[in-house]
């Protein structure tokens, strides 16, 4: 697909157009307004061209001449310094919203399930260059063969992406602040994402070990959403989680009205009376009767043969 023809489905489906126009301008009697070079940013994400240098090589002298135009990085910098990301977030909610009308965000494995993963990533660190934003921490380092320590400055973010779909569809990022931790800034960004979208919007959050805490899952039910998280056999707080799930399960699930509105809400209450297996401690031997109680309330209320979720650690977004 060309530039223009990416556009156009753009203005067609989304009025992508007019509503980057109504995004709100952060700086004064701007030389370049905002919305030139929100169109830039964006454009140049979309082609994957990796940095800010490069997208104003490419406005200068290259694909983006004729309908961008000559943007320095600096004006790139200082107006995604100034500008609100709550506008823009709002932006990117309002597409997700449209995408799942438009049936862009079903799946056949998930069977109209939106799963959406969590996961934090580290995206840059730096000895000598910081902002007031930046996050900080002591590390061990060589320096021409000595050993020594500084403080280093570094970026984290949690990203919430739809992965039920072909293909991800990224929902929402959050900076992690200096002395919080991944977990309850993921928590802070499920919060968001479910003001923005609703609490029928997503259905399922997966993710790995780290989010597999007693606080963080009861947080999560209280949004209205079920959970899939990975369990490692040398998780410390296993027996209070191994209780949650027993808790749960003697509760037959999560009571969610929602859910006897779904499309396949007959299907599921049938897995629930005959899927179901009678209660054996001795079943199977080790902490694999254990992995089994934690997947077991999920499986039972979807279709075992359609979902099947793995006890190994698995990757939640690429």
């Amino acid at each position: 697909m060309s530039r223009h023809h990416f556009e156009a489905y753009l203005d067609k489906v989304f009025d992508f157009s007019q509503r980057v126009g109504a995004l709100p301008e952060g700086r004064h009697s701007p030389a370049h307004p905002w919305p030139k070079v929100f169109e830039a940013v964006f454009l140049g994400a979309a082609m994957q061209i990796p940095s800010l240098l490069q997208i104003e090589a490419e406005c200068r002298r290259g694909v983006l001449t004729k309908r961008i135009g000559h943007i320095s990085d600096d004006t790139f910098g200082y107006a995604l310094q100034r500008q609100s990301p709550e506008p823009v977030f709002a932006l990117g909610c309002d597409i997700a919203r449209r995408l799942k009308r438009n049936g862009v965000l079903r799946s056949e494995w998930s069977r109209g399930l939106v799963v959406a993963a969590v996961d934090g990533i580290e995206i840059c660190s730096s000895f000598a260059r910081c902002c007031d934003a930046c996050m900080q921490r002591e590390v061990q380092h060589k320096v021409r063969g000595e050993l020594r320590t500084d403080i280093q400055y570094y970026h984290r973010i949690v990203a919430a992406v739809i992965v039920s779909t072909p293909f991800p569809v990224p929902l929402g990022i959050r900076f992690q602040k200096d002395g919080e931790a991944e977990v309850p800034c993921a928590l802070a960004l499920l919060r968001d994402l479910v003001d923005q979208l609703g609490r029928r919007f997503l259905d399922l959050v997966v993710g790995d070990a780290i989010y597999l805490q007693a606080p963080f899952v009861k947080e999560v039910e209280a949004l209205g959403l079920d959970w899939a998280f990975t369990l490692k056999e040398n998780q410390g707080s296993r027996t209070a989680l191994l209780a949650l799930a027993r808790g749960r399960l003697a509760r037959g699930g999560t009571c969610d009205p929602r859910s006897e509105n779904r499309a396949h809400g007959s299907q599921t209450r049938g897995h629930r009376q005959s899927g179901r297996r009678p209660r054996q401690e001795n079943q199977e031997p080790g902490g694999s009767r254990e992995h089994e109680l934690l997947r077991h309330e999920f499986r039972t209320r979807r279709d075992p043969a359609a979902v099947h979720l793995s006890t190994e650690p698995q990757p939640v977004a690429h």
